[in-house]
């Protein structure tokens, strides 16, 4: 008898771990937006981008309750620039979404510039959608093309935004400077091992989606999927994404809005 209930126990609590775990997958990590920060020392950042902050979101894929929440944490923390790197809706956004999407957009705090590259699920059908509500909403979107940000001096630092949905031709850059790259595929990182890229911030991957401990990610979409990895002389900085893929599931990988921290050692 004591055998038998000690066997239902075990069953019980084998079984809520079980459900504990699904849930955990497919309610609570989903809509669980965290604040992630990364800093970045370098002696090429100029003095006057020293503690200046970017903040980074992507793979919104239409989920209008976690951009909320993801501007919230924008608002609060203020960055100097903020980075979009792809896949603003999903085919299941409405022109009401759309509405709200891009009011959202157009409330993030913008000091030093918003910048956004299109991403893979930007579809060729929603792309221009997506490509007039960011640039409504105040983005400047980075094609093949690199941009000089300045803080209020005459110093910069480069921004390169590429579009990964087509052939990507990478932009002169100058020499020297601290160069950052946003791309929504980390995978092109392959094809750029020559360029000088001291920080590359990329979306898509999502971490994996479902990572494990000393294991990682067990279905990843990308190659490349840390959410912070140092290759040659590139930190490769991934964004979680605010919303998730289809299918919908989520473990050890919250959707999150990162905050990067600029520091020049000297």
């Amino acid at each position: 008898m004591k055998r038998k209930k000690r066997q239902i126990i075990s069953l019980l609590i084998i079984f809520s771990l079980l459900v504990g775990v699904y849930l955990e997958m497919t309610v609570f990590s989903l809509s669980r937006v965290s604040l992630r920060f990364e800093t970045v020392v370098s002696e090429k950042i100029p003095p006057s981008f020293h503690n200046a902050s970017i903040g980074v979101i992507s793979d919104v894929n239409g989920n209008i309750s976690n951009l909320n929440k993801a501007v919230d944490h924008l608002k609060i923390y203020q960055p100097d620039i903020v980075v979009f790197s792809g896949n603003l809706f999903d085919e299941t956004t409405t022109a009401s979404d759309e509405v709200a999407i891009r009011d959202l957009l157009t409330s993030i705090p913008d000091k030093l510039g918003k910048y956004a590259v299109l991403g893979s699920g930007d579809i060729p059908s929603s792309n221009d959608i997506a490509r007039q509500t960011l640039q409504t909403s105040g983005f400047r979107i980075l094609d093949n093309s690199v941009t000089p940000i300045h803080n209020q001096t005459n110093e910069s630092i480069q921004l390169v935004g590429l579009n990964t949905n087509a052939s990507i031709t990478y932009p002169t850059v100058v020499d020297g400077g601290f160069v950052i790259t946003v791309a929504h595929n980390p995978d092109v990182y392959d094809s750029l091992r020559d360029q000088t890229m001291d920080v590359m911030i990329t979306g898509k991957s999502m971490n994996g989606k479902i990572r494990l401990p000393l294991i990682g990610a067990l279905f990843p979409s990308s190659k490349y999927n840390e959410k912070r990895k140092q290759y040659d002389e590139t930190i490769m900085i991934q964004s979680s994404g605010v919303g998730t893929s289809k299918p919908e599931f989520r473990l050890f990988t919250n959707p999150d809005v990162v905050i990067i921290r600029l520091q020049n050692p000297q």
